[in-house]
């Protein structure tokens, strides 16, 4: 994916990002689409995170998308989920899907 393609989808979800951010990844080698639906998905999500601390992540080779599919699913069944643990737990590897699976298939809000 190119800067255009990324900021154009960005735009169309409404999703902050800056120039900056794309170049820095990019100049990392690592591929902008991952990054583009992590924060698309959390945005979307309405998820308050570090960006900065996800991206750092990202960039260490951290699973980003399972961190975000994490916070949301924490978020739609009411559990708290900072970011640093969601990271702790995928360092664990950790699914989050798989983790919450039963819990989102049963409507369960218990741990």
């Amino acid at each position: 994916m190119n800067y255009i393609s990324a900021l154009l989808v960005c735009k169309l979800s409404k999703t902050p990002v800056r120039f900056r951010e794309l170049r820095n990844i990019r100049k990392k080698e690592k591929e902008l689409a991952p990054f583009l639906h992590a924060i698309v998905l959390l945005n979307k999500g309405e998820i308050a995170y570090d960006r900065e601390k996800l991206t750092n992540y990202y960039l260490k080779d951290g699973n980003i998308q399972n961190i975000a599919y994490g916070l949301v699913i924490a978020k739609k069944l009411k559990k708290d989920l900072p970011l640093s643990q969601a990271i702790e737990m995928d360092m664990n590897g950790i699914d989050f899907m798989k983790h919450y699976e039963d819990k989102l298939n049963s409507g369960d809000d218990k741990s």
